[in-house]
């Protein structure tokens, strides 16, 4: 092995034009990925199952290397269904250093060659020599593949909780990995907490049947109206007011500084908390404003700092068919612009304009807005919108669970980012659901 190493390194130097110089240091400096076969399986409309081959650029998947615990990978796995038992690559070493795989059945060492396939389905041992063959030092390569295909859509179904199936209707919000769900009984509004979809915690009452309405999450804390007053909670438990007499019905919507609601006159009306409730600037009539089965959404604008959208949609008496979506954005350091809503709905003959819908929900989720409800007495797809409220359609990604015992009635849900939540009253079902590459955690 040793005159291997030698003979190698007078073939480098030769090459390179090199006067014989021979280093006692070195190290694997790069490992690139060449091109990787990915088997694919589909199903036909028939049913008849099918296996084809993509290639994949490897060198798309860059390999770190850490020095310290001379470990090499792959930090973005690579996709589900590729080939890693026959994998070719390229090394580089520091010094002309000499690169050796160790077998995966004995410790025999083989001369690495950018023209060899080599099997990673388990981690391999590489070892590189110093040039004059006095040193070398050893790495594990891991070829990390993930086990599942990223834009599928998984639901997880807990167990059944009957305090939920009391509730007569609902409301769901997250805070950070929190969820919280508030819904009505008797004439109050009861709520309950959880992180993990089994282990529930009841929460403080409120002696108002809309309260669960008026739920929003801002900077951390709940909000809501009781009986008129604005009040704040940091955990459901301890609630105190923050605005007396507030001159709004309805709460509508949230962003991450400001409240919005709606005024007996059918106003938008907005507060930072703690400050008086102003009337919001429109770009058309009031009149078109939602009335009814609002929904709103917050989510940030993509590639700007301190700038969200935040939407709203309902039914307004104005329109027979399409819902009535609103768009703000709101930026948080202003410099002197003004926000105002924006009314989306612009074309009566927009194919894709978001239906009218009872009992709605609308969620921000990987970047767009989902959103669904009851139409005609039966549940409606769940409709997508990429363009931030402007353009539906209907999205087979996402489905509501097959077996999902759901009350069109008493429903929610929510997101907290990766996660959806889904709850029913009447039967009290809990799912969770998610895109698996939401989910993925770095490889390290």
């Amino acid at each position: 092995m040793l005159m291997a190493v030698l003979l190698m390194a007078s073939c480098l130097n030769s090459n390179n034009g090199d006067s014989g110089t021979y280093y006692s240091d070195t190290a694997i400096i790069d490992f690139t990925l060449g091109t990787l076969n990915k088997y694919v399986h589909t199903t036909s409309s028939t049913g008849a199952d099918s296996v084809y081959k993509e290639k994949i650029t490897g060198s798309n998947y860059k390999l770190s290397i850490d020095q310290e615990n001379h470990r090499i990978f792959n930090a973005d796995s690579l996709p589900i269904g590729t080939d890693v038992e026959h994998v070719v690559g390229s090394v580089s070493s520091l010094n002309n250093g000499v690169v050796f795989y160790k077998s995966l059945i004995s410790d025999s060492l083989f001369l690495f060659s950018s023209e060899d396939s080599l099997d990673y389905s388990t981690p391999r041992s590489f070892r590189v020599f110093s040039s004059d063959g006095s040193t070398y030092e050893e790495y594990t390569v891991q070829l990390n593949v993930h086990k599942e295909e990223g834009e599928q859509f998984v639901w997880t179904r807990h167990s059944n909780n009957d305090d939920i199936a009391a509730l007569e209707a609902m409301k769901a919000v997250t805070i950070d990995d929190r969820l919280y769900v508030y819904g009505v009984k008797a004439g109050k509004t009861l709520g309950y907490t959880t992180t993990d979809g089994e282990s529930w915690t009841p929460l403080t009452e409120l002696d108002d049947e809309n309260a669960y309405r008026n739920l929003f999450p801002l900077d951390g804390e709940l909000f809501t109206l009781v009986n008129g007053d604005l009040a704040r909670s940091e955990d459901g438990i301890t609630w105190n007011v923050a605005m007396e007499n507030v001159p709004i019905k309805q709460l509508i919507a949230s962003s991450k500084i400001e409240l919005y609601g709606l005024s007996e006159d059918g106003k938008i009306m907005v507060s930072r908390v703690g400050d008086p409730w102003e009337e919001d600037k429109l770009d058309e009539d009031a009149s078109w404003l939602p009335t009814e089965e609002i929904v709103s959404v917050c989510l940030p604008v993509k590639m700007t700092y301190y700038t969200d959208y935040v939407i709203i949609a309902g039914i307004s008496p104005e329109f027979v068919d399409i819902a009535s979506v609103w768009r703000k954005i709101v930026e948080y350091d202003l410099q002197g612009l003004e926000d105002k809503w924006i009314y989306m709905s612009r074309s009566d003959n927009n194919r894709f304009a978001l239906p009218q819908l009872k009992n709605p929900v609308m969620i921000a989720y990987d970047g767009s807005i989902l959103a669904w409800g009851v139409k005609d007495g039966e549940f409606s797809p769940i409709y997508q919108s990429r363009d931030n409220g402007l353009i539906w359609k209907k999205q087979s990604t996402y489905n509501l669970p097959a077996n999902f015992n759901i009350s069109t009635l008493s429903f929610t849900a929510a997101t907290d980012g990766s996660e959806i939540w889904l709850v029913s009253g009447e039967s009290g079902e809990v799912w969770q659901g998610h895109l698996n590459r939401l989910t993925w955690k770095e490889n390290k």
